[in-house]
């Protein structure tokens, strides 16, 4: 579970990513002839951080046969103390461009498909927004702080198309009314290990409904807007955003079924295993110190991600996790306590959590993976056993020394 949810960091961005070194990015030249721009959204690739798509810009320039994409996801994994930088949401990232050639071919290879929305630019908005992209692309311009919801690859594309068009853009798609975490759980019911890593450390700021614009952070999202978007130009014309549709690439990944729900199978079968153990255990009147060391460890280990992501980290979402309440690092400060037999005030310590737990969950409502419930229900069953053990041990000793 662990190395699931260290894996999920490098998911929160939602777009696939691209590393390019700079040496290997084409330099354009500014050729402002018969030029044609496109939305390129690429399909969900097979690997974890190409699970939400990608989105990027086209332009061919028919008379130079130039044939470039431009990629707001660009990062360079060779940044001093790169995966510390992404673990707290310090990631800069980069307006990157290729020649599509090389774009298209390295989709090719991974089986994803492409969408190419042709967009019903004038000459004169294709040549704004290559200039704007040429712009951009500049040293001094093109790096920005990357936020997986809010300033993506997808609302970078957006951002640059509505700027170069002489006009207003509406989109008439309707309004689903999801919250970020229902769109996510779209993409990753793929892979319900990912699912429940994502609901452990994202937060209730997940859970609350955006406006149709934020869910433009999801590249097919935002191309299903597209679809039906349209311009208003300043003489009151109204035409199509997109002018043509094409699909130069279809997907020839098999496409995965939902997955079983594991992480529920999982923590159930923990909470039977447990509840046996602890049947022994009343019987015996003591209870077994490894179990109560592991389940610590392991708490503990997930405590420490859910606690940086919570109090350190800039990524959307981690810092309103009342998960905190359960998962953090004091799991590890039990441990020589639990070696020691020294648990009375401890356990009601851990009870003064889980009851804190309970009263913030149905004040604040976060959605909860289903699969939690077993592991609270196994942590709690715990505590319970060992305040009832603790107790009658007391109680035996009271008797005796009366």
């Amino acid at each position: 579970m662990r190395d699931k949810c260290l894996t999920l960091l490098f998911v929160l961005l939602t777009c696939s990513m691209s590393v390019m070194a700079q040496d290997e990015q084409p330099a354009p030249q500014r050729q402002l002839d018969s030029m044609e721009v496109s939305l390129l959204t690429c399909t969900p690739g097979p690997v974890a951080y190409s699970m939400y798509g990608h989105s990027a810009l086209r332009v061919h320039n028919y008379t130079t046969d130039l044939d470039v994409v431009f990629n707001y996801g660009v990062f360079d994994y060779s940044e001093d103390n790169f995966v510390m930088k992404f673990v707290k949401g310090e990631t800069d990232y980069i307006l990157g461009a290729e020649y599509a050639v090389g774009f298209f071919g390295r989709y090719r290879d991974e089986g994803a498909g492409i969408l190419e929305q042709v967009l019903n630019f004038s000459q004169e908005e294709c040549n704004t927004l290559y200039v704007l992209l040429m712009e951009n692309l500049r040293p001094e311009n093109r790096t920005y702080r990357y936020n997986w919801l809010y300033d993506n690859c997808t609302t970078r594309a957006r951002d640059a198309i509505e700027r170069a068009i002489q006009g207003e853009v509406r989109y008439h798609a309707a309004d689903p009314q999801l919250s970020a975490r229902a769109i996510l759980h779209q993409f990753n019911v793929v892979d319900r290990w990912m699912e429940f890593g994502e609901n452990l450390i994202l937060g209730y700021e997940l859970d609350r409904t955006l406006s149709k614009r934020q869910q433009m952070f999801i590249p097919s999202f935002y191309a299903a807007d597209v679809d039906s978007a349209t311009i208003l130009r300043a003489d009151g014309q109204i035409v199509p955003l997109v002018r043509e549709t094409r699909h130069p690439l279809e997907q020839t990944l098999p496409k995965r079924d939902s997955d079983f729900d594991t992480p529920m199978l999982t923590f159930i079968l923990l909470f039977v295993i447990v509840a046996a153990i602890s049947v022994i255990e009343l019987r015996r009147k003591q209870t077994f110190k490894w179990l109560d060391v592991t389940l610590s460890v392991l708490v503990g280990l997930a405590g420490l991600l859910v606690a940086f992501l919570f109090f350190f980290s800039e990524h959307a979402g981690v810092s309103t996790n009342i998960l905190v309440i359960l998962f953090n690092p004091l799991a590890f400060v039990w441990i020589p306590f639990i070696i020691l037999r020294r648990t009375r005030v401890i356990n009601y310590v851990i009870l003064a959590e889980f009851i804190a737990f309970f009263i913030v969950a149905v004040v604040v409502r976060q959605c909860l993976d289903a699969a939690i419930w077993p592991l609270v229900s196994t942590l709690l069953l715990r505590v319970i056993v060992n305040i009832f053990i603790n107790h009658n041990k007391s109680l035996s000793l009271q008797s005796n020394l009366a």
